[in-house]
């Protein structure tokens, strides 16, 4: 089984390989001094949400594979927003309550369905986690006409450089994540303090927004994320990761990356987010680009993530 989910991992890149030469992303005032504590505040008014807006769940589909049970569902996020999203469940009944982790996608079009995401998700629910893997907005089972192709140049002419259009995107997420935290505790039983976030590439740019809005979340893990992308040009304040990476801890942050990802740039991209980040954090570097970290690296993750959701 450990050579069967090794190859899963590295036979299937993480997303479409990045089109582009490596290249110096342009940098925000942000990066080099995030806005002030007052300021930062304001933003969190963006993401509050009605909880009492019922979930409304719907169980699509059913099925169990060696032990793991998977829910293909819905449920209502905010009025009228429904999220699609993969529930893998490994405890029974009379099982301790187990970490849950809430998973978000790269920016491939199948969402928490892309072929990348399995892999992960059988190292996650194999280590003794349940994991709620969602459909971000314009992905997935919530694809609309703002994507055709979902080429690099068309998702970001289109979302991540339009500012106004990408905090948005940003916004509604964030309230999607909040919402599953909120679905996993009142719907599913989870342990208030045993949830944790994992995001892949522009997934963890946002899931990094999120932990630092969100201080229910006990732990961060970034898979191949940073700051700028190796196309994005601009984004507003308020949905800038340099703005609230500081305010994870003493929460624990772990980043993983590679050391010649040509997509989230080591020197321009990685680092200086890291540097903003408080302490407990760690990052940990993989020889080559945006693709799945080594296997002493996914070991690792895993040994951080029972050390850290306990």
């Amino acid at each position: 089984m450990r050579w069967l989910l090794t190859a899963v991992l590295y036979s299937t890149a993480l997303w479409p390989a990045a089109a582009w030469p490596q290249q110096k992303s342009p940098a925000d005032p942000w990066l080099a001094k995030p806005v002030d504590d007052l300021t930062f505040q304001t933003y969190l008014d963006f993401f509050k949400y009605d909880d009492r807006v019922p979930f409304d769940p719907r169980i699509i589909q059913v099925s169990e594979l060696e032990g793991v049970r998977k829910e293909h569902l819905s449920f209502q996020s905010t009025p009228g927003v429904r999220v699609f999203a993969n529930f893998f469940w490994v405890g029974g009944a009379d099982s301790p309550k187990p970490a849950n982790l809430i998973l978000l996608h790269g920016g491939s079009a199948p969402g928490k369905d892309a072929a990348y995401m399995s892999g992960l998700i059988a190292l996650l629910t194999r280590s003794g986690s349940n994991v709620l893997a969602i459909d971000m907005q314009y992905f997935g089972e919530r694809s609309t006409d703002l994507f055709t192709t979902f080429t690099e140049p068309e998702k970001h002419d289109r979302l991540y450089n339009q500012p106004p259009v990408y905090l948005a995107w940003v916004v509604q997420t964030l309230k999607d994540i909040g919402r599953s935290y909120d679905y996993l505790v009142k719907e599913r039983g989870a342990h208030p303090k045993r949830i944790g976030v994992i995001g892949l590439s522009r997934g963890a740019v946002v899931a990094a927004i999120a932990a630092g809005a969100d201080r229910r979340l006990a732990a961060l893990v970034m898979f191949y994320g940073g700051h700028f992308d190796g196309l994005e040009r601009e984004h507003l304040p308020a949905a800038c990761p340099a703005n609230y990476v500081g305010h994870i801890g003493p929460r624990p942050l772990l980043m993983l990356n590679g050391t010649s990802d040509a997509d989230f740039i080591r020197d321009t991209s990685v680092e200086p987010l890291y540097r903003l980040a408080k302490s407990p954090k760690h990052i940990l570097w993989s020889e080559g680009g945006h693709a799945f970290p080594s296997e002493d690296n996914q070991a690792a993750m895993l040994k951080w993530l029972r050390e850290n959701l306990k």
